[in-house]
């Protein structure tokens, strides 16, 4: 009969810790008298992110947004840079989606040159956000 290898393995906790760039778990540091750091606490089921990290799930929907900060450089590494979902969109209809992504990232951009004073771009802008809601004015008329 084949017996796994009962030795130090893959675990979860292994994983999540060498994600979030700490220690395991089961190791177990000196703790020094006056800690130099404030460890973060989610304000809501009191977890920590050592906890967090130890345990490999969050107590509540809270310590998303108490953690936020620790979790974003993780999120970025596990999906190739990108912090936001942006799913699978049909092929069919994949252009006329994209255009509407940019349309919006240009409208937000065009709202901060604005904030800015900064209205040579800001017109540049406009007129950029013109052409494609055209472009995606005729994808819809023509049925792509």
């Amino acid at each position: 009969m084949f017996m796994m290898n009962q030795g130090p393995g893959f675990s979860i906790n292994n994983l999540l810790a060498g994600l979030l760039n700490m220690e395991p778990a089961f190791k177990t540091k000196a703790k020094e008298p006056f800690p130099q750091e404030k460890v973060i606490q989610c304000d809501n089921c009191s977890l920590t992110f050592p906890q967090f990290v130890k345990i490999g799930r969050f107590g509540c929907a809270h310590c998303y947004d108490a953690f936020r900060e620790q979790l974003s450089p993780v999120i970025r590494r596990l999906h190739s840079g990108n912090s936001t979902h942006n799913g699978k969109v049909p092929q069919r209809i994949g252009g006329s989606i994209q255009l509407q992504r940019n349309i919006a990232s240009l409208k937000n951009t065009l709202s901060e040159h604005i904030a800015r004073e900064e209205f040579e771009k800001a017109v540049e802008l406009r007129d950029q956000i013109r052409s494609l809601e055209k472009e995606l004015a005729e994808k819809r008329r023509g049925g792509e």
